[in-house]
C-alpha cells in the first residue's frame, strides 16, 4: 500500500496539471537542460515529444536549446540561457482560428508564425522594450544585457515601444534589423547585429556610405551556417497544424513507398563552410518503416556521409544511423525527424562526429519533401 499511494498521488498531480491548462504545442527538440515550470512552481525536464502548456515558463540552460511545434503549426526555437513565458496560446483546429501571446524574458528566440497569424488572429511577442505584433513572418529576438536586438528574415513586424511609438521592420519597410536600448533609443540598420548566428550576404561598404546605408539580403533557404545554435528545422514555409489522431488516419490511408529529398537545409561544420548537401529518405507506409536514407555533404576536410533507417511512430520517425564516415574515418551520429503538412513534409535535425575525435563534427537541420 505504501508503494501505491505515491503512484496515485503522482497520477492525480498529472491529471490536475493537464486539466489546469490546455496544451500549447509539442517539443520537437530538447538538448541539454530544458525545463518547464507551471504556475504552481512545479518543474519538469522537457524531452522530445513532451507537451508544453499555456501556463508554462520554459528555460534553457548553458549549452542547451529547444524547439517547439505549436498547435497552429508555428515554430519556436529557444537558444541557450533563455527564458520564455507562454502567456496564451489558443487554437481551434475546427475553425482554424486562435490567438497567441508569448513573452521573452531572457536570451533569444527564433520563430515562424503559423495558422493563427495566417488566418488573421492576434499573435504578439512581449519583450522588455515593447510588444511585437506579427504580420506573417520569420523573425528573431535576442536580449543582451539591457538591449533588445531584432532581425526580420521574412515578412514584417510592428514593435510597439513602451512610449507607444511603433517601429516597423521587414518587408516594404526601410529596415529589417534594429537595436533598442533600455532607455528606448532605437538604432535601425540593414546589417544584422553580430548576436544573430546567421550567415548573411552583404555588399561591402564603400568609402562614401555608412553601415546603415548598405544593402543587405538574407534568405533562410539553403543557408550555410557555421554555428550549431542555429541548426534548427526552420524555413520560410508556413506549416499546417497536425494532431496525432489525424496523422494515424493519414498514415493508414497512404500506400507504397514515398521518396523524400531535401528542399531546405541549414548545416554547421567544425571545418567551416559546407557544399553539395544532399539528403534522401524512403518511407514505406505499407510496413511503417524507413527502409533507407542517406545524408552527404562536403566541407574543407572532406566528405561527410551517413546512412540511416528506422520506423514510423505516429508524428515522429524513430531513426538510427547505421553507418557514418568522414573521409576515411569512421563517424557516428543521430537524427530526429517529425511529419508535418499532412505527411507531405518531414523536418528534423542531425548530428555527426568522428568516433575517435568528437571535436570533428557537423550538425544541421533539414526539410524534406516528396
Amino acid at each position: 500500500m505504501k508503494h501505491i499511494l505515491p503512484i496515485i498521488t503522482a497520477l492525480l498531480c498529472v491529471n490536475f496539471y493537464a486539466q489546469a491548462s490546455e496544451p500549447a504545442g509539442k517539443t520537437i527538440l530538447a538538448r541539454g537542460s530544458v525545463l518547464a515550470t507551471n504556475e504552481t512552481a512545479q518543474q519538469r525536464q522537457l524531452q522530445r515529444r513532451d507537451t508544453v502548456f499555456g501556463i508554462d515558463r520554459i528555460t534553457t540552460g548553458n549549452q542547451s536549446k529547444a524547439q517547439f511545434s505549436m498547435l497552429d503549426g508555428g515554430l519556436i526555437s529557444l537558444k541557450e540561457n533563455s527564458e520564455l513565458n507562454i502567456a496564451n496560446y489558443q487554437f481551434d483546429k475546427n475553425t482554424q482560428q486562435g490567438s497567441a501571446s508569448i513573452e521573452l524574458l531572457k536570451g533569444g528566440l527564433r520563430s515562424i508564425s503559423g495558422v493563427i497569424k495566417k488566418n488573421g488572429g492576434a499573435y504578439d511577442v512581449k519583450t522588455p522594450v515593447g510588444s511585437i505584433g506579427i504580420r506573417g513572418t520569420h523573425f528573431e529576438v535576442q536580449l543582451v544585457d539591457d538591449n533588445v536586438f531584432i532581425a526580420v528574415w521574412d515578412g514584417a513586424i510592428d514593435l510597439t515601444l513602451t512610449n507607444n511609438n511603433v517601429l516597423s521592420l521587414g518587408d516594404n519597410e526601410a529596415f529589417s534589423f534594429a537595436q533598442i536600448t533600455s532607455t528606448g533609443d532605437v538604432f535601425t540598420t540593414t546589417r544584422a547585429a553580430a548576436v544573430f548566428d546567421q550567415t548573411i550576404a552583404t555588399i561591402e561598404p564603400n568609402s562614401e556610405s555608412e553601415e546603415t546605408e548598405q544593402t543587405q539580403t538574407a534568405s533562410t533557404n539553403n543557408t550555410i551556417i557555421e554555428d550549431d545554435s542555429t541548426a534548427d528545422a526552420y524555413s520560410e514555409q508556413q506549416f499546417q497544424a497536425v494532431d496525432n489522431a489525424f496523422l494515424v488516419d493519414q498514415i493508414a490511408q497512404r500506400q507504397g513507398v514515398f521518396n523524400y529529398s531535401a528542399s531546405d537545409f541549414s548545416v554547421a561544420s567544425s571545418a567551416g563552410g559546407v557544399t553539395d548537401f544532399s539528403m534522401t529518405m524512403a518511407v514505406d507506409f505499407d510496413n511503417g518503416t524507413v527502409p533507407d536514407g542517406e545524408i552527404s555533404f562536403n566541407d574543407a576536410g572532406g566528405t561527410w556521409y551517413a546512412a540511416y533507417s528506422g520506423l514510423i511512430n505516429v508524428s515522429e520517425l524513430d531513426l538510427a544511423v547505421t553507418f557514418a564516415s568522414y573521409g576515411n574515418n569512421k563517424a557516428q551520429g543521430d537524427i530526429d525527424a517529425v511529419f508535418l503538412n499532412d505527411l507531405d513534409t518531414i523536418i528534423g535535425n542531425f548530428q555527426l562526429s568522428e568516433i575517435n575525435n568528437p571535436d570533428v563534427n557537423a550538425s544541421g537541420s533539414f526539410i524534406l519533401e516528396p
